[in-house]
């Protein structure tokens, strides 16, 4: 009786942590369909256009595992309500911001508080349910908000612009933060904070690793020299680790079986949701002439489909195992981004089944990863933990916005067959995207071949897109199942 009380008392602290967990799984994609809006009001260059989008989960990624594991140190319910505050102020400071640069601090300020926000938010799970039956059903829950929230952005962003513009989609953002503060500090326990010292040096050599890596592979690609030093950054933690008498992280975390599975399934699933994500929502509106509202209404089936995955897989990790639920989740996740990589994006059934069943599969995938984590830390270790998956989570988001947006820039260009007669200038410009070849068509003669050949172009590109995300999924799955299976 004892126990079902306690779980019934944790239910309440659960909906606190996934409602800063919505927000801030939101704010990585909000931007994905209010974006053209942003660009006709503040006028950012290209570059600056995908910084506005990336900059949020690129800040936040290297800045988990430091934040993670300041909540075992400090007290995980002072660090996550410190977490709640830096985000509602950098909300209201994206919303009022005057111009791009203001803006883009802005944006980097949201990051911080959602790494403050995340790590610790997963690690009270270990506090609130100690019970791994039921510490499953609450990380499927907390997982398909995660997951769902990043499908939920697009959504919410479409039908905030089209009745108050792109300010408005950081406005929601502040009276949640209020009320979800309030209540943290009602119903979340006070954690005590934890006696080993605090690794400040591990902390900074592990977050300009994670941020030479994500910088190298950025919107303005740091390239070579970012990597290298990134690697060497992360090499020195490793070290510094393996020599610590209390780490920050427990590096014998990743020789347990089925964790480096899980990093990479959080991952890859993070960075296809995300990237293909923003082509979608440039797709349904560019080629298919799809208002906001509309483009973002086609996604929910990706939100529908994660929730069902987030429902139904606490029943399927008990029965079948983490490993074999992350094997079936690639696996079906491939098969549908297969659909549209093979023509059928074009139409709305195929499409549909391929948003579906990828929204499926990727949410088994990843609450299966989140639940391997978490179960192989102990508890007073599970800030480190939850913060190499969300680690995963943002770089991932960051990454996938950088890399699928790179492919499908380099796929448009080369595919794109310009009409006879158009000038240098519209031309340059409409080789830059499909939503700047509209801009480019104005007042030409040629208008109607131009924007075809740009549908086109933006047609192949996103199928690219696709094949490749299909193939990564097809690449993990035959690889999961050559591993041992693991619990």
């Amino acid at each position: 009786m004892a126990v079902t009380r306690a779980g019934v008392r944790a239910w309440p602290p659960l909906a606190v942590l996934g409602a800063g967990l919505l927000l801030v799984a939101v704010d990585a994609t909000v931007l994905h369909v209010a974006l053209p809006d942003l660009v006709r009001q503040l006028r950012p260059g290209a570059a600056a256009q995908v910084w506005i989008v990336a900059i949020y989960p690129l800040t936040a990624a290297p800045l988990l595992l430091p934040c993670g594991t300041l909540g075992d140190r400090f007290g995980r319910r002072r660090v996550l309500v410190t977490g709640y505050a830096v985000f509602g102020v950098a909300s209201l400071g994206c919303a009022l911001a005057p111009g791009v640069p203001a803006l883009l601090a802005a944006r980097a300020a949201l990051g911080v508080g959602g790494a403050l926000i995340m790590p610790v938010t997963m690690a009270l799970l270990r506090d609130l349910f100690p019970d791994r039956h039921r510490r499953r059903t609450a990380i499927a829950v907390c997982s398909g908000i995660a997951g769902a929230g990043s499908v939920f952005g697009p959504v919410l962003g479409g039908l905030l612009v089209e009745a108050w513009g792109w300010r408005a989609t950081f406005l929601v953002n502040p009276p949640v933060i209020l009320a979800a503060v309030g209540a943290a500090l009602r119903w979340l326990p006070r954690s005590p904070p934890g006696r080993a010292p605090w690794d400040a040096l591990g902390a900074a050599l592990a977050a300009g690793g994670v941020l030479g890596i994500a910088f190298a592979a950025g919107p303005s690609g740091g390239g070579f020299g970012a990597g290298a030093a990134g690697c060497v950054l992360l090499a020195l933690f490793v070290r510094r680790q393996r020599r610590a008498r209390t780490p920050l992280l427990d590096l014998t975390l990743f020789r347990r079986p089925g964790v480096p599975g899980a990093v990479g399934g959080v991952l890859l699933v993070m960075s296809t949701l995300v990237g293909l994500g923003l082509l979608l929502a440039q797709y349904l509106q560019v080629v298919l002439g799809l208002s906001p509202t509309a483009a973002a209404a086609r996604l929910l089936l990706v939100l529908g489909a994660s929730a069902a995955g987030s429902v139904g897989a606490p029943a399927l990790l008990e029965r079948f195992g983490n490993a074999r639920v992350r094997t079936a989740g690639f696996a079906l996740a491939a098969a549908a981004l297969a659909i549209p990589a093979a023509g059928g994006l074009a139409s709305p059934w195929w499409l549909g089944a391929a948003l579906a069943g990828s929204g499926l599969g990727m949410a088994l995938a990843l609450t299966s990863s989140t639940d391997t984590l978490l179960s192989a830390a102990p508890a007073d270790r599970a800030g480190g933990a939850a913060a190499v998956e969300k680690t995963g989570y943002e770089l991932g988001a960051g990454l996938g916005t950088t890399a699928f947006g790179s492919l499908a820039a380099t796929v448009y260009a080369a595919h794109l067959v310009l009409p006879p007669g158009i000038p240098e200038a519209a031309a340059r410009l409409a080789s830059a995207g499909p939503a700047q070849a509209e801009a480019a068509a104005h007042g030409l003669a040629a208008a109607p071949e131009l924007l075809a050949a740009a549908r086109a172009a933006c047609t192949t590109s996103v199928q690219a897109a696709m094949a490749v995300a299909a193939g990564l999924f097809v690449v993990a799955a035959l690889a999961a199942v050559r591993r041992r299976p693991a619990v």
